[in-house]
Order: structure tokens, then sequence, then C-alpha cells
């Protein structure tokens, strides 16, 4: 969930949708953009599949707009509990458990081929 600085547009959308060049060696994955509400300060919600180094903040520079509230709701399965207040937190599941070991050896394995 982020609030962006000026109009986001379908044309925003659908360079989102493509990828975007922020600087990197490859453009960044496709990512989902919605806007929940366009104007001056535009409310949307946006899904990515990677997490580069303040991937969501470069990716509205690319289009000229501005990041000025950016909240992360959810990481793959794990979904930000609406009911803790900053600072509080709650055990994991055991399932969710299991999915990020899971996870851990997955991102591990790929690590790996990447520098092979």
């Amino acid at each position: 969930y982020a609030l962006i600085r000026g109009y986001v547009t379908k044309s925003d959308v659908e360079k989102f949708r493509e990828g975007l060049d922020i600087g990197e060696k490859k453009t960044t994955m496709p990512a989902d953009l919605h806007v929940l509400q366009a104007g001056d300060i535009s409310e949307i919600q946006v899904t990515i599949c990677e997490g580069k180094f303040h991937q969501v903040k470069r990716m509205f520079q690319a289009v000229e707009k501005e990041v000025v509230y950016l909240k992360r709701i959810s990481m793959g399965k794990f979904v930000l509990d609406p009911v803790l207040k900053p600072g509080e937190f709650r055990e994991f599941s055991p399932e969710e458990i299991s999915f990020a070991e899971n996870y851990r050896k997955i991102f591990i394995d790929l690590t790996k081929k990447e520098q092979a």
C-alpha cells in the first residue's frame, strides 16, 4: 500500500506490468499496480516479485512520481495482521514456519545456481 505524489495513470500501470529500468543491470520483473484512488496524492496497491533496494520508490521515480508513504502489507504468504499495533508481534503458525523453511531452502538453492 502506498501514497504517491502525482496522478497515477493507466500508462503507469502498463509500465509497471512491463517492468521498469531502475538503474540496475536488468529491468524489474513485471509488477501489478492497482490504483485505488488517483489524484494529486494517489492511493495505490502494488505487488512486486523481487525485493531490490528501495525498489518501489525507484519504480515510481522511473515514472516521475514520488512515494510519500509506503507500507508493506504482505510478503509471500505472510500477511500483516491488521490488529497488531506498531511494535507488537505474534507467533508464526506451524504452517507459516514450514513455508518459511521451504522458501529459505529454495532461495539458497537459487542463489548457489546464480553464483555458479
